[in-house]
């Protein structure tokens, strides 16, 4: 019996012994420090907008994923991009919407609208589409998007394609054509106030030949053949607000970016990514307002399908904690913005406060300089700058005690120090007149 007890106790041992370990190396699995999954991204030129964009999402991952991480891979544009990532060279990548893809290609989301620009030199005397005939006119590559939505628009407009004297070529390159003056107008499509675009206006602008944004009439008939655009405007002041570039709103084209992955990415990865681009999407608009762009994949239309960890994301299949304690969350805020706005609160009253202490000051400061300007003899202006002596004293002290605010002393000294200089001279003047009077 005892034997048989100390058997069945031995079992139970045993068991407890495995259950510890399982429950422990479950835990371990669960917590073990693995190394994060690195997603590379094709974003196009460096310094774009998608770029810009992409880097803040990718410092805003590297502090708030354990598991994802960014690379931002440079490109010369969406075409390259989309090979990318259907050769599974890139995890990821910003592609225009009007750029055909690999059927293994899945969307994430809208990260961007990029706007057809046919811009021409001023003297060139091109105000219209019509006006490009006669006119050299410089294209981006074949086969990207800025090439074949002008063929587009010149088949709608029927364009005398063979009066205009078109080349192909590079963007940059074809701005700096354009800056030799060796072409009249430029057509590409990039996103609104890129840096390369501004850099060239400026140059233009400072050698006082501008730059005419030609409008984009029927954008909304064009649609129906390229239903991967929009109609857009390109708001006046754009470019440049004295003078407005372009000089009024311009109608033309929008085709949105999508961000779009492989199929084969991780869904877990993917989601991970899509959750910290949304639920911190007012982090990363105070970083750069291109976040502000940020959208999910359009559902109308045609369309890309929708990734399985973004769409896992956008279904809400798994809430996050921001979701599951949304009600205590917003308490809190609620709280915290209640005490927020007291401190604040507090805080323009000290100012205000501050505020009208140097005023006092300055008036005092100008009574002095009123008396000191007025003053006929040795006697007056003496007293003028013992007064002046003893304020500046006084504003020290309540300088020191934080009655005054860093700018308020700041200014008072440089009046003080002015008033001062006045009266010295003032000083050195009635003495130089008392002298000549001695003399007499």
């Amino acid at each position: 019996m005892v034997r048989r007890s100390a058997v069945i106790v031995g079992v139970y041992a045993v068991i407890g012994f495995l259950a510890v370990a399982a429950a422990l190396a479950s835990g371990w699995y669960a917590f073990r420090d693995t190394p994060p999954t690195v997603l590379s991204v094709a974003v196009g030129g460096k310094g774009g907008n998608v770029d810009q964009l992409m880097g803040e999402v990718r410092d805003l991952v590297a502090t708030q994923s354990k598991t994802i991480r960014l690379e931002i891979v440079h490109t010369d544009g969406s075409a390259t991009n989309a090979r990318l990532v259907a050769e599974g060279k890139a995890a990821l990548a910003s592609v225009q919407a009007d750029i055909m893809t690999a059927p293994t290609v899945r969307a994430v989301a809208v990260v961007a609208r990029e706007h057809f620009q046919l811009i021409a030199r001023r003297s060139s005397g091109i105000r219209s589409l019509r006006d490009l005939a006669g006119k050299r006119l410089a294209l981006p590559p074949e086969g990207t998007s800025g090439n074949q939505n002008f063929f587009a628009l010149a088949q709608h407009h029927d364009l005398p394609l063979a009066e205009i004297k078109i080349s192909a070529g590079p963007v940059n390159d074809n701005f700096a054509a354009l800056e030799r003056g060796e072409i009249d107008a430029i057509a590409f499509v990039r996103a609104l106030r890129d840096p390369a675009t501004v850099e060239v206006m400026r140059r233009l602008q400072q050698r006082g030949d501008g730059l005419f944004f030609v409008p984009v009439e029927q954008a909304s008939a064009i649609r129906l053949v390229k239903p991967y655009v929009s109609e857009s405007v390109i708001s006046q002041g754009t470019y440049q607000g004295y003078p407005p570039v372009p000089e009024q709103d311009t109608p033309t084209l929008a085709i949105g970016i999508n961000l779009v992955a492989s199929a084969k990415v991780p869904d877990a990865a993917v989601e991970e990514l899509t959750r910290i681009m949304f639920d911190e999407q007012l982090r990363l608009a105070f970083r750069t307002p291109l976040a502000a762009g940020l959208a999910r994949p359009a559902q109308n239309g045609p369309s890309l399908a929708i990734h399985a960890g973004a769409k896992a994301y956008y279904d809400g299949a798994r809430p996050f904690l921001l979701v599951r304690y949304r009600d205590e969350i917003t308490f809190m805020v609620s709280m915290l913005t209640i005490a927020y706005s007291g401190v604040m609160m507090l805080r323009l009253q000290i100012r205000n406060r501050r505020k009208v202490r140097v005023s006092a000051y300055n008036d005092k400061l100008i009574e002095i300089a009123s008396r000191a300007q007025e003053a006929d003899d040795l006697l007056t202006l003496h007293k003028c700058r013992a007064d002046l002596n003893q304020l500046i004293q006084r504003v020290m002290k309540d300088f020191s005690e934080e009655r005054i605010s860093d700018q308020g002393f700041h200014v008072f000294s440089l009046s003080w120090e002015a008033v001062r200089a006045s009266i010295a001279e003032a000083i050195g003047e009635a003495r130089s007149l008392e002298q000549v009077r001695r003399a007499a």
